[in-house]
């Protein structure tokens, strides 16, 4: 009996332990998560850089830009550093750091651990239908040379435009996915270098053209270029040969994959969009 007695006391404190540490905006082991222990206002600023790896201008800058995407649109735009996952897959940590710690129900948030250099992007509400699986992939691509080449604030800033680009093309109805991918930008300067660099080219080509034809001179009649009765004609007629017909196979247009967003549910019984790897 005293044994059994023993054993529970221990359990409340454990409990008692895990309590304490949400209440000061830790997140709880993973035992302890229940769909019950949502707070209902946001526990962490949009920009948690534990890892430290951002100085503090920079910093400053970042959750400038956050705050106010996420003001403007009523989505959360957030980032989150960490040194280590503990015992917790990318995945994981990334929605148990959304849910436990009181951020809107629409919205996502970017992790970078940095002992495995761990990267994972977590969706929720509208901001699964916001960042799909393309919109993602698109993502990424656009912020891992950065990450890897540890230019993290250039990788985060980057990561805060293009959501705000999403969430503007999502508030027209047309989120970006498959059957509506990003434009790629190119900078007015390199416009400009490209339409100069041609012309300067065709300039050039048109120069050396015209010099070898200086040794010619212009006639202003066909006659000009026919010697006086060198050409008669005896016989005239047209003959049909042969026929050639080319044909072109042209294959059906290809069906939409659907797009959309892979989902997966969380600790807490929410439902998660997101993806990730290595940086």
């Amino acid at each position: 009996m005293k044994k059994i007695f023993a054993a529970l006391a221990a359990s409340v404190m454990l409990l008692g332990g895990a309590v304490t540490a949400f209440a000061e905006g830790e997140l709880i082991p993973n035992e302890y998560y229940t769909a019950n222990t949502k707070p209902d206002e946001r526990q962490k600023p949009l920009l948690m850089d534990d890892a430290d790896i951002l100085s503090d201008s920079e910093e400053e800058k970042l959750l400038d830009k956050l705050e106010r995407i996420s003001s403007e649109h009523g989505i959360d735009v957030a980032v989150v550093t960490t040194y280590s996952l503990g015992d917790r897959t990318p995945m994981e940590f990334a929605d148990d750091y959304y849910d436990y710690n009181g951020f809107s129900e629409d919205g996502f948030v970017l992790l970078l651990s940095m002992e495995e250099r761990d990267r994972w992007i977590s969706t929720s509400g509208e901001g699964i239908e916001i960042y799909t699986d393309y919109g993602q992939d698109y993502m990424w691509d656009q912020i891992l040379p950065e990450l890897k080449a540890d230019k993290y604030y250039d990788a985060f800033d980057e990561y805060a435009d293009l959501s705000e680009q999403y969430i503007k093309e999502w508030e027209k109805g047309t989120p970006y996915d498959t059957n509506h991918k990003v434009k790629g930008k190119l900078a007015p300067i390199w416009i400009l270098i490209a339409l100069g660099g041609g012309g300067l080219i065709g300039l050039i080509y048109a120069q050396a053209v015209k010099g070898q034809l200086t040794s010619v001179s212009m006639q202003h009649g066909a006659d000009d270029y026919i010697r006086r009765n060198s050409f008669k004609v005896t016989d005239s007629r047209d003959n049909f040969l042969y026929r050639n017909v080319q044909r072109e196979y042209i294959p059906p247009a290809e069906k939409s994959s659907g797009g959309g967003s892979s989902t997966h549910t969380s600790h807490s019984g929410s439902s998660h969009g997101g993806s990730g790897g290595k940086f």
